[in-house]
Parts: structure tokens; sequence; C-alpha cells
């Protein structure tokens, strides 16, 4: 009976000091300053991609391809994919560096870059946030709504069904485009895009900031 008693409080106390260890791990994979290093460390894994980025205009938007250049996949305690998306003549356009975390299975950092700015994604598996060029862009929720930070306002929409052959967009009230889902597309040479309205400025930001997670995250 005692040697059962000892046997008992040794598990509970293993199992307590590796709760708290996890919990330690979590804590610091988690932290805003580990996930500063992390997008440091992943802008180092793809420099070499983005070296080779053909600058993006709007006549280069519209010729972006699913395909993709240079994939590599790291894996150990947390994997990291890279990679590039490339026009249909195989013109590298769009770079990517992809963190998926252990613990919490959930989170993820993603890298996205044209020749000319940077968009960064932190996801929790519920919200996303989207910073371009280090300022907050917004937040996007599990349904493909984007808000204001600030505001909280949605400014835009990129429908997530996967039954679909392609994901509309929507900023404010119109519909601007749509990406096609690579997860049903059986086009050996596909355009990733088809456009239905022009964009100004900061409407094409925006529609990146959506579609550009929806490349990556169907891709991984």
């Amino acid at each position: 009976m005692g040697r059962s008693l000892a046997l008992i409080i040794l598990a509970v106390a293993v199992g307590f000091i590796i709760y708290q260890l996890v919990k330690f791990f979590v804590s610091i994979n988690s932290s805003s300053g580990q996930r500063r290093r992390d997008v440091e460390d992943l802008k180092f894994r793809m420099a070499e991609l983005v070296k080779e980025l053909v600058p993006m205009n709007k006549a280069e938007l519209e010729l972006l391809s699913v395909n993709q250049s240079g994939v590599t996949t790291t894996r150990g305690l947390n994997s990291v994919k890279t990679g590039a998306f490339t026009s249909v003549y195989h013109e590298p356009l769009v770079a990517y560096a992809y963190k998926r975390y252990n613990y919490p299975a959930e989170n993820s950092i993603l890298l996205v870059s044209t020749a000319s700015d940077d968009y960064i994604y932190m996801s929790d598996g519920q919200t996303t946030q989207v910073f371009l060029n280090n300022s907050e862009l917004g937040i996007i929720d599990a349904d493909g709504n984007l808000y204001d930070p600030r505001t909280k306002q949605q400014l835009a929409r990129i429908e997530a069904d996967q039954v679909l052959s392609s994901h509309p967009v929507k900023i404010g009230e119109k519909e601007v485009g749509e990406i096609v889902n690579l997860r049903l597309n059986e086009s050996p040479n596909p355009r990733a895009y088809q456009f239905l309205e022009p964009m100004d400025e900061r409407e094409e930001k925006i529609f990146k900031a959506l579609t550009f997670l929806s490349l990556v995250e169907e891709s991984v």
C-alpha cells in the first residue's frame, strides 16, 4: 500500500514538472519578443528568394500563378517551409516563409514578400494579425473577414468555403476578384487571380493581404 502511494505521488510530481516545462516552453514560444526573433529568422531563410523577385506591378499581379519554385521544408521542433510563387512565365514574384509551432499546434507565423512589400501574419488558429511593412493592417478571423485593428470595422472578406473552385474577395461592398482554390485546382499552370473590378492602391494592398495568406495556407 505504501509503495503504491509513493508511486502515485511520484507520478503526480513528474506529471506536474512536465506540465510546467511545457507551459514555460509555450509562453516563450508565444511571447512577442520570440515572435520578433522568429520573423527575423524567416527573413534570413528567404533572403535569397527575395533577391530573385521580379517587381510586381498591376500587370505582373495579373500574371501570378500558383506554381512555385525554390521550395524547401525544414523539419525539427517547429517546421518551416519556404518557397516562391511564380508568374505564368516562371518569374518569381512572391516569396514566403511559413513557420508552424508544435506548441501550441494551431499557432503559426507567415512572412510573405514581394520586391517592395513585406506582409507578416501571426496566427493563433482563430484570428490572424496582419502587418504590412511593420504597420498593423488588420485582423482576419476564421471566417475570412478582415477588420480594421483600431475601429473593428470590416474592411474586406474572402470566401473561404473549400467546396468552391475559387474564393471571391470583397472589399467593402465591392467584389473585386477571385483567387483559385489550390486544393481543387487541376490546371498545370493556372493564374492565381481573376479580377472583376479595378482597385486603387489601398484596395490592392488589402486584396494581397487576404489572398497571399490563402495561397500559402492552401499549399503547406
